[in-house]
């Protein structure tokens, strides 16, 4: 039979080599690094702006928020928080009238009251959420709000720490950027830090480093130095996302600003950075971005060395300053502010220039509402006062509506005189405490699965029950965190390299720069056995923070 000569062959689909393709998702990422700088290092933010934005900003916080609920929950059919309104009988008009009639702290607390609230648990999917007769079920990609303010585009993204997994993304637009960078303008006039030099040492994080970066480029106070605890570039290792860093380095670099080389700090070995320090502590000192436990270590190195810090000031976050840090860090000459920041959010609170107590906050009243709830901590009915967040401004990175973050703490108005309370951070938030993780070295370990540990894995493989099991955080004589399980004595004989070994499998942790190995190294776990500590009300909690002790347990 002759061939049907009437017939087109098929072409086959065509496709770009993989260089040529991964050529152009590079100069794609590139080109979108440099759009992203622009926006947020373009126009400089003076001082005097940065202060007079605050102050409006803090003044129209409840007109604010009601449109950005409006937005993001009442015009968005799939918003988690809509049928936790609706179930709690309320609309936006009524919703409004709530918030102008009580105010808005006010108003929160009676929307928690009627089942408006998402605990812990929830937001991150471990459990339904019941509301009388309605139950409802959440994950974090609910929690996104609507797709303005560059919130949807390809950009910048932070990640929530993790001990098993990648952690949970979250897209920061440049608009909430540079009202970060507004804030660490008026906190460091407050500070009276203003012209003085700063490093950025943000271990394990490198994405909050860049960002540290970026929104000080914006107030034009560029870091002297830029420290990690990563070998190498991170970014490098994906060529695209490299290439986004570029084009911000690129963005910032037209406007004259020159990002500092990062200069490689290997965990537990501070020489690098106290040097650099030291160097400015003999002209005009310093300021030092970082953490409470990298600084106490700074510290701890001076201390050693017969070195003074007398002019540097470190700026903390990532986990408390607690009384024992502040104070080790204060006799070596330093001086410390602490502040609570969470990937969900950002930087919640930060510290008084006037403190009553070393981890005294003021509440960043411009852009966060901040409200309590009564809850259990743990299965046998330890209660605590948890900390729950509402976010206020359309450029967040979530819209959160009285969202727990898995703290508690203690709220308080009053009077200091400082300068952020003169910008309208009326509210001091102290005290605070996780019931749902642990923290070793800034990095957080998920409570719910150490929870699970004790109360689970631990009775069931060596016998007892919740109670006879606790993990204590205290801190040492030179206020290094450690990390002590508690086993009762009326268990007898057991492995206790076993139960050793059984946490730290719990606290395995996916950053290049450690393992579970690191802290045991570093002497952070150990195994005690005594009966494990009580609350005031006389309850066992499964994970107990303790103050400092006079030796190492």
């Amino acid at each position: 039979m002759p061939p049907d000569v009437g017939a087109i062959p098929a072409r086959p689909a065509f496709h770009w080599p993989p260089a040529v393709s991964r050529a152009s998702r590079v100069l794609a990422n590139l080109y979108r690094g440099f759009s992203y700088g622009s926006a947020v290092m373009g126009e400089a933010i003076t001082s005097a702006e940065a202060i007079a934005a605050v102050t409006a900003h803090t003044a129209a916080r409840a007109s604010v928020f009601l449109d950005t609920l409006e937005r993001s929950v009442f015009a968005t059919p799939s918003s988690p928080y809509r049928p936790l309104l609706e179930t709690a009988g309320y609309d936006f008009e009524r919703t409004r009238a709530l918030v102008l009639e009580k105010g808005l702290e006010a108003a929160l607390s009676e929307l928690c009251r009627g089942g408006v609230y998402v605990s812990i648990e929830e937001f991150k999917g471990f459990r339904e959420a019941r509301r009388g007769a309605h139950t409802f079920r959440f994950s974090p990609p609910d929690f996104t709000g609507p797709p303005d303010h560059g919130r949807s585009e390809p950009g910048f993204r932070m990640v929530s720490g993790a001990t098993r997994s990648a952690g949970i993304e979250t897209p920061v637009s440049p608009a909430e950027q540079r009202k970060t960078a507004q804030h660490w303008s008026v906190v460091l006039a407050a500070y009276g830090l203003d012209t003085t030099p700063l490093a950025v040492w943000k271990p394990q994080m490198e994405r909050v480093s860049l960002s540290f970066v970026m929104q000080l480029s914006a107030i034009r106070r560029v870091p002297s130095a830029w420290f990690t605890q990563i070998p190498g570039w991170r970014f490098s290792d994906a060529g695209e996302a490299h290439a986004f860093y570029m084009g911000i380095n690129l963005a910032a670099r037209l406007r004259g600003l020159v990002f500092p080389p990062r200069t490689y700090v290997p965990f537990a070995d501070e020489a690098r950075a106290l040097s650099w320090a030291v160097g400015w502590t003999r002209r005009n000192g310093c300021v030092i971005l970082t953490n409470a436990s990298a600084a106490l270590r700074l510290a701890l190195a001076a201390k050693q060395r017969d070195i003074r810090l007398d002019r540097v000031t470190f700026l903390t976050g990532s986990e408390a300053l607690t009384p024992a840090k502040h104070a080790a860090i204060e006799a070596a000459g330093a001086r410390a502010f602490g502040m609570f920041s969470f990937s969900e959010f950002g930087t919640a609170a930060r510290a008084c220039a006037t403190p009553a107590v070393p981890d005294d906050l003021h509440v960043c009243n411009d852009v966060v509402a901040v409200v309590q709830r009564r809850r259990a901590a743990d299965q046998l009915g330890t209660e605590v006062d948890a900390l729950l967040f509402t976010s206020l401004r359309p450029e967040a990175r979530r819209f959160l509506l009285n969202m727990e973050t898995g703290d508690y703490g203690t709220i308080t108005a009053r009077r200091c005189g400082c300068l952020l309370e003169r910008v309208g951070w009326a509210y001091h938030l102290q005290d605070i405490r996780s019931f749902e993780k642990l923290n070793l070295e800034s990095w957080a370990f998920l409570g719910s699965k150490l929870i699970d540990l004790v109360e689970d894995q631990l009775p069931a493989r060596f016998g007892g029950s919740p109670a006879d099991y606790q993990l204590l955080e205290q801190e040492d004589e030179d206020g290094q965190t450690r990390l002590t399980v508690l086993v009762h004595p009326r268990l007898g004989d057991i492995d206790e390299a076993a139960v050793l070994a059984s946490v730290e499998s719990a606290l395995e942790v996916s950053p290049a720069w450690a393992d579970a190995g690191v802290y045991r190294r570093l002497e952070t776990l150990q195994v005690r056995r005594t009966a494990p500590m009580l609350t005031r009300a006389g309850k066992v909690m499964p994970l107990h923070h303790l103050g400092r002790s006079p030796h190492r347990p």
